[in-house]
């Protein structure tokens, strides 16, 4: 249920970035993800329809994900290596129970593509 807060996050993020940038609605949202996500792509964006649908600054708005990678150690044999997707496997063992760096982003807004004041056919970008 975590991810409603997560998604939360990045709409409130994503409003802040428009507004300064003079935004009137967003078209598109940019995501990056890493292996570190302890949720999934769908669970995201079940809730960013949940609590975006509505508002006329998202209308039509679009997600659109990216993944990165992210330190990770094995817990079966303690090799460090870059996990690069979801149920990555270490290169070594070939465990599956993994500990990712705690620094790493779980996920974060990248980027934004906006519609600014008294331009609804064109787009700008903020983020």
């Amino acid at each position: 249920m975590h991810e409603l807060g997560i998604t939360q996050g990045i709409i409130d993020r994503a409003r802040e970035a428009a507004t300064e940038a003079g935004g009137i609605r967003i078209r598109r949202l940019y995501v990056a993800m890493t292996p570190a996500a302890d949720f999934s792509q769908e669970s995201i964006e079940m809730y960013f329809e949940m609590l975006a649908g509505e508002d006329e600054l998202f209308r039509g708005a679009e997600l659109e994900f990216q993944w990165g990678s992210a330190a990770a150690t094995c817990l079966a044999c303690s090799r460090s290596f870059d996990a690069d997707r979801p149920g990555a496997a270490c290169p070594q063992c070939g465990g599956t129970q993994l500990r990712f760096d705690p620094e790493t982003p779980m996920i974060q807004l990248t980027g934004l593509d906006i519609v600014e004041s008294g331009d609804e056919e064109g787009a700008g970008s903020a983020g």
